[in-house]
């Protein structure tokens, strides 16, 4: 057990954008508590930010089962996959097993802006050499 605590303190959860994107999301969810309608941001800033916050996290729980062999930056195939699987699984399927779930296609726009954010986050030179994701 202490083996796997260890491996999920990968270098994806130290990198700063991953902190800034869980900031965003529970920052959000504290406005949306205190301010009932706050128009467009209270049905999309936190799909923005679903696959920034959550695939550190998930490719942490990967390698720490043994089912992805490295913490390197992920591909964009990767980040793809994971938006089409999450994204199905939520507007598609959520809906017909919830009755409070709503299938909403701007959703699925706005799990991809936050996909971008992460894949150029992780792959654009500037900020690949400062990232603190690929350093172990």
């Amino acid at each position: 057990m202490n083996h796997v605590v260890r491996q999920l303190n990968s270098s994806l959860l130290r990198d700063p954008f991953w902190h800034f994107s869980i900031a965003c999301y529970v920052l959000h969810k504290c406005w949306q508590a205190l301010n009932a309608e706050s128009g467009w941001m209270d049905y999309y800033w936190n799909d923005v930010w679903m696959l920034p916050c959550a695939i550190p996290l998930v490719l942490s729980v990967y390698n720490a089962l043994g089912l992805r062999q490295s913490m390197e930056i992920p591909s964009g195939f990767e980040i793809l996959w994971h938006g089409i699987l999450w994204g199905l699984i939520a507007e598609f399927v959520g809906p017909l097993l919830f009755v409070h779930a709503v299938g909403d296609p701007w959703d699925l726009a706005a799990y991809a802006v936050g996909g971008f954010l992460l894949y150029f986050r992780w792959h654009l030179p500037i900020t690949t050499e400062s990232s603190l994701a690929i350093r172990f």
